[in-house]
């Protein structure tokens, strides 16, 4: 697409290095709005209310641009896992997830703003299965203690330490991490944006 540019709605660093690893060259602006509570809306809706709000909201203050946004949220059974408070809570989830089988719902929105319209392309929500193993509780605090859990869904990253306690996943290992790169990119494509490969 000309004369039009990429934002990235993220300032998250496991998205921004999985676009540029992929070839991307973009913007990186932070979303200022408040998110959905889970609890009220539901893990998928709240996911999905938290994604389009977020691009919108960057939309609000640039043109010309296709803006891809997103929301991670881990689910099991029908609790969902935020980001733990303190290191209590990051032990009291991972021990939660042990020896189970949990969802990682993330949320996608690609959004076109031209000549002053707007117009969503994409809104979408992308589901892995991702099975614990049975680990002790000093497994996972000395998990905690690393501090990698802290700013991480569900209190563990697929991608760093915490790939010790995944027995298997199914469906995208990418959107475990925090982006369904296959869908994103296929997503982005018809809206013009493709990556420069080197």
């Amino acid at each position: 697409m000309k004369n039009i540019y990429f934002i990235l709605a993220s300032s998250s660093p496991r998205r921004i290095q999985m676009l540029k690893e992929q070839g991307y060259r973009f913007k990186i602006v932070k979303p200022l709005c408040s998110e959905v509570n889970c609890h009220i809306k539901g893990a998928r809706l709240s996911a999905l209310s938290n994604s389009t709000a977020k691009a919108v909201c960057v939309a609000k203050r640039n043109d010309d641009c296709v803006i891809l946004s997103a929301d991670t949220v881990v689910v099991l059974k029908d609790h969902i896992l935020g980001k733990p408070k303190n290191k209590k809570d990051a032990l009291k989830m991972l021990n939660t997830l042990n020896n189970k089988t949990h969802s990682v719902l993330t949320a996608y929105t690609v959004l076109v703003k031209k000549d002053g319209k707007t117009k969503i392309m994409m809104e979408a929500v992308v589901e892995s299965k991702v099975v614990f193993g049975n680990f002790s509780k000093s497994d996972y605090l000395e998990y905690v203690n690393t501090g990698e859990p802290m700013d991480k869904a569900g209190a563990y990253a697929i991608q760093g330490l915490g790939a010790r306690f995944v027995k298997k996943v199914t469906g995208s290992y990418s959107n475990v991490v925090g982006l369904p790169l296959f869908e994103v990119m296929n997503s982005l494509k018809k809206a013009g944006v493709c990556p420069t490969w080197k």
